[in-house]
């Protein structure tokens, strides 16, 4: 170790150390370059000058004065950190450490600083604060509940959207099982879906999102929208669900349907009553004619039976018209309709239908029973005019308040994933509308299954195959 003291100044003055001594009264006795260059003036001229302002905030430079005064009250060197301005775009950052120490010559008790320049990791760890914050801002005002999980289910932050929606505190769920915001039968599945999908790595929600079930504190269920994404920090798995309660919308979008239903009946009526009374009338006044006319010219009486004809065909035409706008009466009429319309599929398109057909539960309204119906029609003519299918099975059975629609045919199928038609979508959105969950399954080569339930959970074709017939196909 050199002992000239100029060895020693060259040394502090080059190593890229912050370094000043300043005195009780704080007073600057020494400065090296470093510390002259953040504050834009030479080393001569801030020794003698007051730390104060020069080197030092206000709020630093009387905790210098402080453990000068007093030592023995801090318990060791003070740390702090001091923003200096110079001539570049951006301030620096010096984190300090400031020692007592007693000159031997003197017996003065003056201040060491000793600092680094921590500008980069200042500024990043202000970034970092500041996006922290941004973050909670956002979580907190959403309107959508924002829950977060590790991979055992577990809740690890609740935002106040979710506590308005479920309606427990932030401080009830967290620390609880998910599975406490779903009702029966996801609730028991949950635990399952989620090993299995640890396991597997297949999901049916992550990063698709759906309509599901959600159960409130105080029991009540509701529709709403989830979406579930995945987050990896280190080894460990957690998720984020947003939730959004569809309440209103559903209530909207059943009331729409419910008014485009009424208003197809209402058209039905008229075509059946009206138009088609006018023209049974029309006919019967053609057929009269024909008969007074075979007596005169059996060239008019024939035109005249070919008009009769046509009219005859335009009644029946309208007829089907109308039955199809207003395909039942009451809901009761279900099995029976669904049995013509297995009779008219097999007469247009020539294939085959097998159609078995429970009562429906008491409690299934009119408007219910009619989007079965047109599930069921959809589903029917998409495997005719889609699947090239020859055979067709449906089977609609009713267990009690639940009712299971299920559609079978043998055509070319698809393979999945399928990004579903305007057909398809239809028949999604109108078991949704009734509190129905659509199912549907296909391979090619193996035609398709389209399972509908309502008044129950989710159905599980591979139990539906067997439960529901014998298949044949």
């Amino acid at each position: 170790m050199p002992k000239d003291p100029a060895w020693a100044k060259a040394m502090i003055h080059s190593t890229g150390l912050f370094a000043a001594v300043v005195d009780a009264a704080g007073q600057i006795l020494f400065v090296n370059n470093e510390v002259a260059l953040t504050c834009g003036r030479g080393v001569d001229a801030l020794v003698g000058q007051s730390a104060l302002d020069s080197i030092l905030s206000s709020e630093n430079f009387h905790q210098v004065i402080a453990l000068l005064a007093n030592p023995d009250a801090f318990h060791g060197p003070v740390q702090f950190e001091q923003r200096c301005s110079t001539n570049q775009k951006s301030p620096r950052i010096i984190a300090y450490v400031a020692a007592p120490h007693i000159q031997e010559d003197t017996g003065e008790t003056v201040a060491i600083l000793t600092g680094f320049d921590v500008t980069g990791p200042a500024q990043a760890t202000e970034a970092l604060r500041r996006s922290e914050a941004q973050i909670r801002a956002i979580v907190e005002t959403a309107v959508d509940a924002i829950i977060t999980m590790n991979d055992r289910g577990v809740i690890e932050s609740f935002n106040p959207a979710a506590e308005r929606i479920f309606g427990y505190a932030a401080a009830e769920a967290i620390g609880q099982k998910v599975d406490m915001l779903m009702p029966e039968p996801y609730h028991s599945e949950h635990h399952h879906y989620v090993d299995n999908y640890l396991r597997t790595g297949h999901a049916k929600i992550i990063g698709v999102g759906r309509e599901v079930t959600g159960l409130r504190k105080d029991g009540s269920t509701f529709p709403m929208y989830l979406a579930v994404g995945e987050q990896k920090v280190g080894d460990t798995r957690h998720f984020t669900g947003i939730v959004r309660d569809i309440t209103e919308r559903k209530r909207m979008e059943a009331e729409i349907l419910h008014i485009a239903e009424r208003e197809q009946r209402r058209i039905g009526q008229d075509l059946h009553d009206g138009l088609g009374q006018l023209l049974t009338g029309a006919a019967m006044v053609s057929k009269a004619i024909a008969q007074r006319l075979k007596k005169k010219s059996k060239v008019l009486a024939g035109e005249t039976e070919n008009l009769t004809a046509l009219l005859n065909d335009a009644i029946a035409q309208t007829r089907q018209l109308a039955r199809g706008l207003q395909p039942l009466d009451q809901a009761d009429e279900f099995p029976t309709a669904l049995q013509e319309l297995g009779y008219q599929m097999e007469s247009i398109a020539g294939i085959s239908c097998r159609i078995r057909a429970d009562a429906l539960p008491e409690s299934c309204s009119l408007l219910a029973a009619t989007h079965l119906y047109r599930i069921a029609q959809e589903a029917m003519n998409n495997a005719v005019r889609h699947g090239q299918a020859k055979n067709l099975e449906i089977s609609s059975r009713t267990l009690g308040s639940l009712v299971r629609l299920t559609i079978r045919d043998d055509g070319c199928g698809f393979a999945e994933p399928r990004e579903r038609g305007l057909g398809l979508r239809i028949m999604d959105y109108r078991a949704r509308v009734i509190g129905g969950h659509l199912d549907i399954r296909s391979s090619p080569g193996a035609g398709v299954t389209v399972v509908c339930s309502v008044g129950g959970p989710e159905p599980n074709l591979e139990t539906v195959n067997h439960a529901d017939y014998s298949p044949s196909i």
